[in-house]
């Protein structure tokens, strides 16, 4: 099962860093292998905002559209991300986002899954690290570019 952990501190708000991320249904502007994304419906819970949200991703003849819960949190502190239908027998992410100081913060992010379909489940492991990288900098990139 990919499992990553990823910690970095970039020149841009806990806010305009959160509202990024929280922005589902732009991620086809800018993210590798996402060809859609689209936000099913929203509520409130508490404190959180529940989204659930299409991704459809691929890449050549591999494409495939799950459905996410997605809990963002009031406090623009946390994203926390899970599987409820689609090509992934689970899928967990967290994104954390923590104020260095009134220019920078600090973006934690997890990732933990594994897919329903045995030959894309291989090919994702073996090119885990370098797929993981290239959706990280599609975010800081997408920062720069709006920011």
């Amino acid at each position: 099962m990919p499992k990553q952990e990823e910690s970095k501190t970039v020149s841009y708000t806990k806010d305009q860093m959160f509202d990024l991320v929280a922005d589902i249904d732009r991620y086809d502007e800018f993210l590798p292998w996402c060809n859609n994304s689209k936000i099913i419906s929203t509520k409130k819970e508490g404190d959180k905002k529940i989204v659930i949200a299409d991704l459809e991703i691929g890449y050549d003849q591999f494409v495939y559209t799950y459905r996410s819960e997605v809990k963002l949190h009031k406090d623009k502190s946390e994203i926390n991300v899970s599987n409820l239908d689609g090509p992934f027998k689970y899928l967990e992410n967290n994104w954390k986002f923590i104020t260095v100081n009134e220019n920078e913060c600090e973006i934690q992010f997890n990732i933990d899954f594994e897919l329903n379909i045995s030959l894309l489940d291989i090919l994702m492991k073996k090119f885990f690290d370098l797929a993981f990288q290239k959706m990280a900098d599609a975010f800081i990139s997408r920062a720069k570019e709006i920011y």
